[in-house]
């Protein structure tokens, strides 16, 4: 075996664990609207527990309704909430997999649009990133939330549950309690270090007195908030000396709070180096005797093993990666890690859904809160697909097509393919567009996909091989404003100068501030252009997820980029711009012009082909431009059955 360390039996508590794997907690928002477990969630967390993970550690679960942080996430705050548990608990047993519930209470980091009632927390100090100021716990109700956490771990238990984990990280409740950033108490829950850690023992002891003393009872903590007055490592260390003194048989080290987030460290993007968060839990490690797991951005088993195997840390935490891949142990226990799809950690499908209070997906993987729907079977196989584009909606429908049994010819009109993910991965720290697109290649030519490059798709060809279901992938172009001045030599297109078809000379303005215009402006900087941002709107890169735009926004400042908003171009020239900003008319200095406006469908194919096929589905930006994950999802869903036009993306 390649990754000894990685799939050696461990031990947490009394707890007999198969292999160092841990399902991290991740909310998800696939509850009901009480908290409880619905079908949907059943059949996500048989997919990961069919891929040979250890340890199964749920979502934030709330304890209270008013400790909810997301419409839909998980609860455990009241007995109704058992029988859902034991059904996942069920789930995880009948495959080696070891589960429990992270229980949890947002205090501050949440709203009262998501709970119904204004927010708590230890101090009437609003949250930094979400502004709506909380009630100051009194003594009694913190007594009545303690009881709360009792409660929950009592039903966790009751449920089946292995262990219950004790959410004391990311600036929620309980971390407000220890942290100098949220806590400026005067009384016994607040000033000094004994103080601020009163509510967590108080917690722990209740927990303890509920479910006894041999079920495993875990803890996850920031090891650095990464804000002022906040945790920093030394404390960490502190507080999980005084964890392991009162018999908690695990900590579970991550980083940050909401205030924090942007730093990239929290919920990691691609422009973050991988691991960041390891060094912490080495920190806490090197100070306790009981189990650490580590977790953040470890995304393949050569980087977990290499954790394990030089002591880093006891256990390794995954939560993306899973979505990507549920199958990620599997694979790596048989050694087939070419195989795995890979968390590319774009950020799009999981976390700005989630905090868009909306279900969670994944890029990579469309399946993700669709595994009911990909787990029917086939009403027919054998079917002769024509899928035309080589892009990522072409190249996952071609995939799942071909998964599913059919007999699939992928035409693709360029001599490679990958379409705008070739786009997106020449620009800076953007690396993960490339690995999903090899990913996808291997994939299609494993299944035996008839891959057609340099060729169009046509009604003459679908006629040819019998075309039973046709699908139109093949994108969109690049939007051409009606400006003066458009059509001259020193215009070109942002995919083209990322492509390597366009070049750029001179001064260099980016007409089109969004994220793909402040990425394209990156992308000539670090090559030494003087570059110019012109934005309509009132921000730069605003579409972008969080994390992702501060940290390039901060690059774009480094690199000298000006950036201007509120301009609309009213002319172009041979070597300025006419623009029209708060200050009036003015001009800009253009010696190249790279426009970054938006897209337009190509949709035209669809009516071509529907004389001759049967069954013709359009998906991604043929229907409209949008990101990575709609047009893979829509692709997926498309290749499911022919039925799939009807469905589209009412999942």
């Amino acid at each position: 075996m390649d990754f000894p360390h990685l799939f050696a039996e461990g031990r947490i508590g009394n707890l007999k664990l198969k292999n160092r794997i841990v399902m991290a907690p991740m909310v998800r928002n696939y509850a009901d609207e009480f908290g409880f477990v619905t079908p949907k969630y059943e059949e996500h967390i048989a997919a990961i527990a069919r891929g040979g993970v250890g340890m199964m550690i749920l979502e934030a679960s709330f304890v209270s309704p008013d400790g909810r942080g997301f419409l839909n996430e998980l609860g455990i705050a009241s007995d109704e909430s058992i029988d859902g548990l034991r059904t996942l608990v069920q789930i995880a047993h009948e495959q080696g997999a070891a589960i429990g519930p992270q229980l949890y209470h947002a205090g501050r980091q949440t709203s009262s649009q998501v709970t119904g009632t204004q927010p708590v927390a230890p101090s009437p100090i609003p949250d930094p990133t979400i502004g709506e100021v909380p009630h100051e716990l009194s003594v009694e109700e913190i007594h009545a939330l303690v009881g709360a956490f009792a409660a929950a771990a009592r039903r966790a238990k009751e449920a089946g549950c292995d262990f219950v984990e004790i959410h004391g990280a990311h600036g929620y409740l309980i971390t407000q309690f220890l942290s100098e950033f949220s806590n400026k108490r005067y009384d016994a829950y607040g000033g000094s270090e004994e103080n601020r850690m009163r509510f967590l023992e108080e917690v722990v002891i209740a927990v303890q007195s509920q479910v006894g003393e041999d079920f495993p009872v875990t803890t996850r903590l920031s090891g650095n908030e990464m804000v002022p007055d906040g945790i920093m490592p030394d404390y960490a260390i502190r507080i999980a000396q005084r964890l392991e003194d009162m018999g908690i048989d695990a900590v579970h080290i991550s980083a940050g709070n909401y205030a924090s987030y942007e730093l990239g460290y929290m919920i990691a993007p691609m422009a973050v180096p991988e691991a960041p968060l390891v060094d912490l839990a080495e920190v806490v490690r090197n100070e306790v005797s009981i189990p650490v797991i580590a977790v953040g951005k470890i995304r393949t088993p050569d980087l977990a093993e290499d954790v394990l195997a030089v002591g880093k840390a006891d256990f390794i935490a995954f939560a993306r990666p899973f979505l990507a891949d549920p199958d990620w142990p599997k694979k790596a226990k048989e050694n087939r890690t070419s195989e795995i799809n890979k968390c590319i950690t774009c950020n799009q499908g999981c976390i700005t859904r989630l905090f868009a209070q909306q279900d969670v997906w994944c890029t990579v993987n469309p399946q993700v809160s669709r595994e009911q729907e990909f787990h029917r079977p086939m009403p027919q196989t054998g079917m002769r697909i024509l899928v035309a584009g080589g892009g990522p909606a072409g190249m996952e429908a071609a995939k799942v097509a071909a998964q599913r049994g059919h007999n699939v010819i992928l035409c693709e009109s360029e001599d490679h393919l990958g379409g705008q993910l070739n786009v997106a991965a020449a620009a800076p720290y953007r690396q993960g567009w490339e690995e999903f697109r090899e990913f996808l290649i291997r994939e299609i030519n494993r299944l035996g996909v008839d891959v057609r490059l340099n060729t169009r798709a046509t009604a003459d060809l679908a006629r040819q091989e019998h075309t039973d279901v046709a699908i139109v992938a093949i994108g969109s172009s690049a939007y051409k404003p009606n400006i003066p001045g458009v059509e001259d030599q020193n215009v070109v297109f942002a995919r083209d100068v990322l492509d390597g078809r366009a070049t750029a000379r001179g001064t260099v303005v980016v007409a089109g501030g969004g994220c793909a215009g402040a990425q394209t402006a990156e992308f000539l900087a670090i090559r030494g252009f003087d570059v110019t941002i012109i934005e309509m709107l009132g921000s730069i890169a605003i579409d972008a997820p969080g994390a992702e735009r501060e940290l390039l926004l901060g690059r774009l400042e480094d690199y000298g980029v000006q950036m201007l908003v509120d301009t609309k171009i009213l002319s172009i020239h041979s070597d300025h711009l006419g623009v029209q900003s708060p200050q009036g008319l003015g001009s800009i200095p253009a010696d190249t012009v790279v426009l970054c406006m938006g897209s337009v469908s190509n949709d035209s194919l669809a009516e071509e082909l529907r004389p001759v096929v049967a069954h013709v589905i359009t998906v991604g930006d043929a229907v409209e431009p949008r990101k990575v994950t709609e047009a893979v999802a829509e692709g997926a869903i498309a290749a499911l059955s022919f039925r799939a036009s009807e469905q589209q993306m009412a999942a």
